[in-house]
């Protein structure tokens, strides 16, 4: 008679916790499809949460372009705002709307999302089986043995490693919010940088226009002997200068156009798109700028970002201390029948015994992670109050600027000139002097125009340092250019 192997729990195990009963197939099957029905893929829930962010700090909507019917409709809307000059506004939700890169990064939602359902999965049990074939005697059959095998230790850590992917998923919204928002800023120093280059640009236009009036005037009077060569010559020259001047605008005009395309996702004529010829007067007075370094505090994206990482990391850490001794623990059945159609269930068990390695390792690389995160979020905490200090300051010393140019600069050279026609009318200065006066007005009205070019990108700054809009508030009784 062959001899009876013995039924081991490795030859058909369940394995499961402890403290689970041993459950029946159709059970098993019931569990699974029920742990798989409650698990959803769609980044839809995750994608509305970070556009409430956004819409709440910048008052524009997002779109995830996903190749479905509303693709057409956000199509035909950035179309209707490309068919007249754009606004800034106008411009900021067609980025909203068409941003490639934006695109792309809603796509980390996916991949987030995707991580957290995949914490909540069970690993699948494997289905195994043996044959027992008869190499000697005589009137022996085949025997066989099957068993189902699950790696149950992941029903301990289900609900640490869903909490630790829920906290990277709530990360991963508030770092897309904060891209989208930087993304919103950005387009609004682009904007401005493209009126101002194409104001100025229209100015030295202007400019030049007079200037070769000028130097025909100037070659009219060389030529009747009233002028020198150097007067001539030193008319010529300023003359070749703006000429170079408009072509540095021509060439900045450009850059900055095509810096505007690529955050709006332009292409093709789609590109050629016009905006206004004036930058916009700044308001009347600016809002209070009190209390902003809190108000960043609150409303930065980025640092609630961090703050969540460093939870998950906090999260991973105590699963990983909590879990040490537990080493893939199991108890299982086995069945099998032999080829006297002897059939037999084994319940067995089986424990790690942790005697070489007790995590100490991971654990260790883990709270270095924790501490470096924290350390990281500390120090972009600082960096923020700097930031609101430098852009809040930048913001108040650049109004000041403008409104001098406004107020005191620009008259005064617009009055040297009414002066300089005076005289001249009387004879008591000559033309090159009153020509001189004249391209030093329309060297204020040139820096006028950059002085309020860079406010409006100061105001940008100090919005990409908040982490939102600038709060509304009663404006300051003070002037707009008072010290802070």
């Amino acid at each position: 008679m062959p001899r009876r192997k013995a039924p081991t729990p490795c030859s058909g195990a369940v394995r499961l916790e402890p403290g689970w009963a041993v459950v029946t197939r159709p059970a098993l099957f019931t569990l699974g499809v029920f742990l798989c029905g409650c698990a959803s893929t769609s980044a839809a829930p995750a994608f509305r949460d970070t556009a409430k962010l956004v819409e709440g700090r910048t008052g524009h909507r997002i779109f995830w372009n996903q190749g479905g019917v509303a693709d057409d409709a956000v199509a035909r809307r950035v179309r209707e705002l490309l068919d007249r000059d754009l606004s800034v506004d106008a411009a900021i939700q067609i980025a909203l709307l068409n941003n490639k890169d934006l695109q792309a990064l809603y796509e980390d939602l996916s991949i987030a999302q995707a991580d957290l359902v995949q914490a909540g999965l069970l690993q699948n049990p494997t289905l195994s089986g043996g044959v027992t074939v008869p190499v000697a005697g005589q009137g022996v059959q085949t025997g066989f043995n099957l068993g189902v095998v699950q790696d149950f230790l992941g029903v301990l850590l289900l609900s640490a490693r869903k909490k630790i992917a829920g906290a990277e998923l709530e990360a991963t919204k508030l770092r897309v919010g904060d891209a989208v928002l930087r993304t919103t800023f950005d387009v609004q120093s682009a904007y401005y940088r493209l009126l101002g280059a194409q104001q100025i640009h229209d100015m030295r236009r202007t400019v030049l226009e007079a200037g070769d009036a000028a130097v025909g005037l100037a070659e009219a009077q060389h030529a009747a002997g009233n002028t020198s060569d150097l007067d001539l010559v030193n008319q010529r020259a300023a003359y070749e200068q703006l000429r170079t001047d408009v072509k540095r605008s021509e060439a900045d005009v450009v850059v900055a156009h095509e810096a505007l395309t690529r955050l709006l996702g332009l292409w093709g004529p789609d590109a050629a798109f016009h905006v206004p010829s004036r930058l916009p007067d700044p308001p009347p007075a600016e809002a209070p700028l009190d209390h902003l370094e809190a108000f960043a505090i609150e409303r930065r994206l980025d640092l609630a970002s961090a703050h969540e990482h460093t939870q998950a990391l906090s999260h991973a850490a105590a699963m990983a201390r909590n879990f040490r001794f537990v080493g893939a623990p199991g108890a299982g059945v086995g069945f099998e029948r032999s080829p006297e159609h002897y059939s037999a269930i084994a319940p067995g068990a089986s424990l790690e015994l942790p005697i070489f390695d007790q995590k100490q390792a991971a654990i260790a690389r883990l709270e270095a992670l924790v501490r470096q995160a924290q350390a990281r979020e500390s120090a972009l905490a600082v960096d923020v109050r700097s930031e609101v200090r430098a852009a809040r300051a930048r913001l108040v010393a650049m109004r000041d600027v403008v409104d001098r140019y406004a107020q005191v600069v620009v008259p005064l050279r617009e009055q040297v000139v009414s002066l300089s026609q005076e005289q001249y009318g009387a004879m008591l200065l000559g033309t090159y002097q009153l020509i001189a006066a004249k391209q030093n007005e329309v060297n204020s009205y040139r820096e006028f125009i950059e002085a309020l070019r860079d406010y409006w990108i100061a105001r940008a700054d100090l919005q990409v340092a908040l982490g939102a809009a600038i709060p509304d508030g009663t404006p300051a009784a003070v002037t707009s250019g008072a010290k802070p």
